[in-house]
């Protein structure tokens, strides 16, 4: 919010003073763009105090720490595999959002940054890799009810892996009537 304050205060001020658009331009696209970056972080930070939905969705949960981590303008957290949607889980949102977010922000606190990749197979997959640092394994606490749940964190190297139970679907299969 200060740097879309203090680019607003030039623009206004610049054009107080009767200044060309050309000299106010630059700091009107700088506060509109700051605008849009704190909007989307300010968003991201307010979906995170409210209740997970049901079911969670673990491309969902990143792509939020993603925008609400790059208001230094600095992507911390990318983001490929699975869209939004594909991704949910049986597990417990909360859960899965308290999970989710201390494995990717242990890893940037550790390597600077969290390349995610998530997969969709016979479950939900998480590979949250470290680069040259390793990636901290889950506070045990936090392992032992994820695995009761049926989360699964696994360190390897410098990437931890989690996997989450796929959604349980009880719809019986579509049959020609």
């Amino acid at each position: 919010m200060n740097a879309v304050a203090v680019n607003l205060e030039v623009v206004r001020s610049r054009s107080a003073r009767g200044a060309e658009a050309s000299a106010i331009a630059p700091f009107a696209a700088t506060a509109a763009l700051q605008l849009e970056v704190t909007t989307a972080a300010t968003e991201a930070l307010l979906a995170f105090t409210r209740a997970e939905p049901e079911p969670p969705d673990v491309a969902v949960i990143v792509g939020r720490l993603a925008r609400l981590l790059a208001v230094h303008g600095q992507p911390l957290v990318t983001t490929t595999g699975a869209s939004p949607s594909r991704a949910q889980t049986s597990a417990p949102a909360d859960l899965v959002r308290a999970v989710v977010a201390r494995s990717v922000l242990s890893v940037v606190k550790a390597a600077g940054s969290a390349p995610c990749e998530i997969s969709v197979r016979d479950g939900i997959f998480l590979r949250v890799t470290g680069g040259d640092a390793s990636a901290p394994p889950l506070e045990p606490g936090l392992a032992a009810v994820a695995s009761a749940c049926g989360v699964v964190a696994e360190r390897r190297g410098h990437t931890l892996e989690l996997s989450f139970p796929p959604l349980a679907t009880d719809a019986p299969p579509l049959v020609p009537a």
